[in-house]
C-alpha cells in the first residue's frame, strides 16, 4: 500500500506571491543565542571544543589591545596613560601593556590572527621585528603553523637582515678605507711635490685658508 502525503494543518494566511514569501523570510528573526551558554558547548566535539577556546583566546587578547590601543590615543604622554592604567588595571603591568598594544596595532585591517598561535602574534608584532614582521605574515598566514615553525620562520628573516646589514657594513668600511688611503697619498703627494722646501709655517697657513675657502663655498 502506497503512502501518500500527509496533510498538514496550516497556521496562519499564506503569502500570495514569492516576493511576500521572500519579504517575510527576511523580517523573520530568529531568537538570540548566548554564545556563553554552557549547554551549547555539550553539543560540541572534542575537536570543536578545542577550536573554540582558541578562537576565544586571540579575539580577547585582541580586543583587550584595541581597548588599550584607544585608550592610549586619548592621552598626551606615556605617564598619563600609566597613571590610568595603575588605577584601572592593577593586575597589568607596562609589558603586558605594551604585547597586548602591539597585537592590536599590528593586527587589524586585513591581518588577521586567524590560524596564528597568540604567542606567536606577539612575537610577530613585536617592536624589535618591526622590519621583517610584513614579510613573515605573508609567509605564515593560512598556513595554521605551530609556534615552533613560526618562531623558525622568524629567525630565517632576521638571519638574512642580519646578513643584508654585515654587507652593507663591510661595504662602507671598504670605502672607508679607500678613502683614507686616497687621502693619505695626496697628502704625502703635496708635500712632497707642491709644498717641497716650503715651510711648515707656509703649508699650515695654507691649509687652513683653504679649510675657510671650502666652509665658505658650502655656505654659499
Amino acid at each position: 500500500m502506497a503512502i501518500g502525503k500527509i496533510a498538514r494543518p496550516i497556521k496562519g494566511e499564506l503569502p500570495e506571491t514569492t516576493q511576500e514569501f521572500i519579504a517575510n523570510a527576511e523580517n523573520y528573526i530568529p531568537d538570540p543565542i548566548d554564545p556563553f551558554d554552557a549547554n551549547l558547548l555539550k553539543k560540541l566535539t572534542l575537536e570543536e571544543l578545542a577550536v573554540r577556546y582558541k578562537e576565544i583566546d586571540y579575539q580577547s587578547q585582541l580586543f583587550k589591545g584595541q581597548i588599550l590601543l584607544e585608550a592610549r590615543d586619548r592621552f598626551q604622554s606615556n605617564i598619563e596613560f600609566g597613571q590610568w592604567l595603575s588605577v584601572n588595571f592593577t593586575e597589568l603591568n607596562s609589558s603586558n601593556t605594551g604585547k597586548l598594544i602591539n597585537l592590536a596595532r599590528f593586527f587589524q585591517g586585513d591581518r588577521t590572527l586567524q590560524g596564528i598561535p597568540v604567542s606567536a602574534g606577539y612575537l610577530i608584532s613585536a617592536p624589535k621585528n618591526k622590519e621583517i614582521a610584513e614579510d613573515v605574515y605573508r609567509e605564515i598566514k593560512d598556513k595554521n603553523l605551530k609556534l615552533e615553525e613560526i618562531k623558525a620562520v622568524i629567525n630565517s628573516y632576521k638571519q638574512e637582515t642580519t646578513a643584508f646589514s654585515e654587507e652593507d657594513n663591510n661595504e662602507t668600511k671598504d670605502k672607508k678605507t679607500r678613502l683614507s688611503m686616497d687621502v693619505t697619498a695626496f697628502a704625502s703627494h703635496l708635500l712632497e711635490s707642491t709644498f717641497f722646501g716650503k715651510s711648515d709655517a707656509f703649508i699650515k697657513s695654507v691649509l687652513t685658508e683653504a679649510l675657510v675657502q671650502l666652509s665658505n663655498r658650502h655656505e654659499n
